[in-house]
């Protein structure tokens, strides 16, 4: 057998795999003794069948097991244990030539870790978002949490953005305009204030009263193109009437843990403070990966890029109950989401890239810290440490995440970082001057 490895380029090769019927003799011979010893037929003691019977009635299908179990072996022994390359993600028979009895020639197309030099980072600009959060901003979340324990009464309308719905929805075909049999949804309830409702849904039904119809255009879901059309009854309007503030409800709201209005307020600032916080680093962390992907241009093997959207594909499926919908178009679906994979497929080059270059690593005392800053009355700083410790892969889930960190850290060090007011990094946005 003969083997040779091609460079197809800096991040992809291929092994090549030539054998001969030869070659692959003494294995076969091997497996369908091992058939025999399996076989039984009529007029033929169990084990005891002819091989030269075993051999024509299972020979092929035998054969080119072993063929196949060549091309893994073959690959394992010259490429994975060789260490001369560190490869990622499955490898792909690109090639595979064999005839039963005959000569046999495979092609494997294996990826491995891109070799980049880190760019100057020093030139770059990101805007950091920094915001305080106002009176105005409190009141509204404490109104929002009043609203979870509003009466609904009934409305003569007009539908406004802040009213409540129940409506019927029966999808339409979108040429004919008739309706879809079995794709009508009914009583269906709809906070229109709530930030996920559908624009289009909203836009649609505002205005209209209790017992009229309206069609709307929806956009469909993911891995679907176009917009759905639905037919929209609109069989109830209610709007909320708040309750008041009063210190029973404080204590409702809060499970207890207030009752004084102050206190209260407080801690919703401080809770808005921190969501503020995680939303700021996040705009940052998410500014940092652009600003360094835009920066790095190198090749990602294909095998990398396919693993990404193995695991988008992974995803949509446990999403729909562990099944792919019927009419979902993978090979579309894996198209369209091509893109985000090499993007996060290059950040994660970078990333790994930085870690090594920087040796950033982790210590016991970083641990602790991590456990000690997410505690609660709850789960104490110990007992998170020995969850995480007893769970398999959380451990590695937060050294990465941890690393993560430290990475988003150093960019910031090495980048003009421009701290901005909500207001002021919004235009900045909107011009796109984000990065």
């Amino acid at each position: 057998m003969q083997t040779k490895i091609n460079k197809i380029s800096d991040v992809e090769f291929d092994l090549e795999i030539t054998a001969t019927a030869d070659d692959l003799s003494e294995d076969l011979e091997k497996v369908i003794r091992a058939q025999r010893g399996r076989t039984t037929m009529k007029g033929f003691r169990p084990g005891h069948v002819p091989l030269s019977l075993v051999k024509k009635v299972y020979g092929k299908s035998l054969a080119y097991g072993v063929a196949e179990d060549t091309v893994q072996k073959t690959y394992k022994t010259r490429v994975l244990e060789a260490d001369d390359y560190e490869v990622l993600g499955q490898p792909t028979i690109t090639d595979l030539s064999y005839e039963y009895e005959g000569d046999l020639r495979a092609v494997v197309r294996f990826g491995i870790r891109p070799r980049f030099k880190l760019m100057d980072l020093s030139k770059t600009k990101i805007n950091r978002l920094i915001h305080e959060v106002t009176v105005e901003e409190v009141e509204k979340e404490i109104d929002a949490m009043r609203a979870r324990h509003a009466e609904l009464i009934p409305d003569d309308g007009p539908i406004t953005g802040e009213s409540f719905i129940i409506v019927d929805m029966q999808r339409m075909d979108g040429e004919s305009g008739t309706p879809l049999v079995g794709k009508k949804q009914e009583d269906v309830s709809i906070l229109l204030s709530d930030e996920n409702v559908l624009p289009q849904l909203k836009d649609g039904v505002i205005g209209k009263k209790a017992g009229e119809s309206v069609t709307v255009s929806l956009p469909a879901p993911e891995g679907e193109e176009g917009n759905r059309t639905y037919e929209i009854e609109l069989k109830e309007v209610k709007r909320r009437e708040l309750p008041e503030l009063d210190e029973e409800l404080i204590e409702q709201i809060s499970n207890d843990k207030f009752s004084d209005l102050e206190a209260f307020q407080a801690e919703i600032r401080r809770q808005l403070e921190a969501g503020w916080k995680r939303r700021a680093t996040e705009l940052f962390e998410s500014d940092a990966i652009s600003s360094a992907i835009d920066l790095h241009d190198f090749q990602i093997p294909e095998s990398v890029i396919e693993m990404y959207l193995d695991a988008y594909v992974r995803d949509a499926k446990s999403q729909s109950g562990g099944e792919l919908p019927q009419n979902f178009d993978e090979a579309h679906f894996r198209k369209i989401r091509r893109d985000e994979a090499e993007r996060q497929a290059r950040w994660m080059f970078i990333r790994d890239h930085i870690i090594e270059t920087c040796s950033l690593k982790l210590t016991d005392e970083e641990h602790d810290a991590f456990f000690e800053r997410t505690a609660d009355d709850g789960l104490p700083a110990e007992t998170m440490k020995k969850y995480y410790q007893a769970v398999p892969n959380m451990m590695e889930q937060l050294d990465q995440r941890l690393l993560s960190e430290k990475v988003f850290a150093w960019i910031a060090e090495q980048v003009e970082v421009e701290e901005m007011g909500l207001e002021a990094y919004q235009e900045a946005v909107k011009n796109g001057d984000d990065a």
